[in-house]
């Protein structure tokens, strides 16, 4: 039996689903394009076509071409994937004449059953005179305006999370671009856009934020906290700690203490009712926002 053949629009920004292309592909011929390629033509040489739109973050843009393509080729059926859903995006799918709406990732079963449906549907209504169906533009869901955003917000929390459990070790932007499912290039961009500095400096940020809090610890030794951090050279280390902060660590701990004990009313060799609570309560503080707490010893220096 003849099958219909399906355009494939990728209209993703950070790269198609390579599983809704096999499940596709393993049940109907395929014809991939990007939003830049002519439909107009691709159609030309296709005789029953379904059109799928496929898309990670739904914008403006990306949407205006469904949209658009829906009313130049009203007898051509479209269906959309995405990956990110909202009921404003479903219902706008719906009166924009989308045959089927599918949010990734999706099930092979489900796809492979609505589009042979739709399918035998274009085989066999291939030889009937065209039908000039007139289809009302729809207003575009308001949240497509924020979705790109969103799509960049999602790929620095997944970075960030890394870095703040690995701050002590090694840390390549090409490795952590991977584990983000992005590249090198997009996840620059999207630390630029969302925190308005570099990768490099966030991480650094991120060191330096996290050195101020193991100095409250009067148990650490500056080398270790060095260490903990992520900074090899205790030299190199000082000099970004004052560059941020305008202290050396030394004068960051002395002044910490300094505010501490006066916020306490107590000097350094005198407790008063309730100062045991603060102490604790101050420790667990500490301890909750410490992703990869600091060991230490009496002995050699540990490395975290």
């Amino acid at each position: 039996m003849e099958k219909a053949t399906i355009v494939l629009v990728d209209a993703t920004q950070y790269g198609a689903d390579p599983a809704v292309v096999r499940v596709i592909e393993r049940h109907f011929p395929v014809v991939t394009v990007s939003r830049t390629d002519d439909l107009g033509a691709v159609y030309d040489t296709e005789d029953r076509v379904i059109t799928c739109f496929e898309f990670d973050f739904p914008d403006i843009s990306s949407l205006s071409m469904l949209s658009e393509t829906k009313q130049r080729f009203t007898s051509v059926p479209v269906v959309m994937f995405t990956e990110q859903h909202s009921e404003a995006l479903a219902v706008w799918a719906l009166r924009t004449r989308v045959w089927d709406y599918f949010v990734k990732p999706v099930n092979a079963e489900t796809v492979i059953e609505s589009l042979t449906r739709l399918g035998q549907l274009v085989v066999s209504s291939s030889g009937r005179a065209s039908r000039n169906t007139i289809l009302q533009k729809q207003p575009l869901p308001e949240d497509a305006r924020f979705q790109k955003h969103r799509a960049e917000e999602k790929i620095v929390e997944c970075a960030a999370a890394y870095i703040d459990q690995h701050l002590a070790d090694k840390l390549m932007q090409a490795d952590i671009a991977e584990r983000c499912d992005t590249n090198s290039y997009q996840l620059s961009r999207a630390f630029k856009k969302v925190h308005g500095i570099t990768f490099q400096d966030y991480i650094v940020q991120r060191r330096l934020d996290k050195a101020a809090e193991l100095l409250h610890n009067n148990s650490a030794a500056i080398i270790d906290v060095c260490w903990a951090v992520g900074f090899h050279d205790a030299s190199h280390f000082s000099r970004m700690f004052q560059r941020q902060t305008g202290l050396t660590p030394s004068q960051y701990r002395q002044q910490w203490r300094a505010g501490r004990a006066g916020a306490t009313g107590t000097g350094q060799g005198e407790r008063v009712e309730g100062a045991d609570r603060v102490e604790s309560a101050d420790r667990v503080a500490r301890v909750k926002c410490a992703p990869v707490p600091l060991q230490l010893s009496a002995g050699p220096r540990v490395k975290i």
